[in-house]
């Protein structure tokens, strides 16, 4: 049997599974990336349930999430304004955020969250998205590649992770 899937907008009543999934999503990616514990536990703390209730509801951000059985299994956040590190441009959007629990990856649900965000910033005037990646993330540029992003350079992840992974490849596109 089909599995159905919904995206939908993220609620204030949505803060407790995203707090759960979040963290979970992070270590199950890059958890092995740190080596500074204090650091580690700092980064996961910012997918915790203060961290993403605080988020939800600031006016210069929306998340969208991706259910499955009405539990929540991806999600994708979306700052309208923020400024690219490379040519500090604020007519986009930032995708600082775009994760799914293993068992969810590889049926395009990734590219639906993605189509929400670029849709709804479309409509309130950002001309285009841009995210940054790991260069050691290869998974996750190649796809950014594959929906039309392009790398406009690179920055340094600014926590205390292993050096070897730090680098972050920027990528931006136009809204569609």
């Amino acid at each position: 049997m089909q599995q159905a899937f919904r995206v939908r907008v993220a609620e204030r009543a949505d803060v407790n599974q995203l707090g759960i999934i979040g963290p979970a999503i992070y270590a199950e990616n890059y958890g092995h990336m740190w080596g500074n514990t204090a650091a580690y536990a700092e980064q996961l703390a910012t997918f915790g349930c203060e961290s993403v209730g605080d988020f939800i509801t600031r006016p210069d951000t929306k998340t969208w999430l991706v259910e499955a059985d009405h539990r929540a299994i991806g999600f994708l956040s979306l700052v309208l304004g923020s400024p690219d590190p490379v040519d500090a441009r604020t007519d986009g959007a930032e995708v600082p955020r775009i994760y799914l629990l293993g068992p969810a990856r590889g049926k395009g649900l990734a590219a639906k969250l993605m189509a929400e965000a670029d849709r709804y910033a479309r409509t309130i005037g950002a001309n285009h998205l841009w995210l940054d990646a790991m260069r050691e993330a290869p998974w996750a540029w190649q796809t950014y590649r594959k929906w039309g992003f392009s790398e406009i350079g690179e920055t340094a992840f600014p926590a205390d992770m292993k050096p070897e992974f730090k680098p972050m490849v920027v990528m931006r596109r136009a809204c569609n």
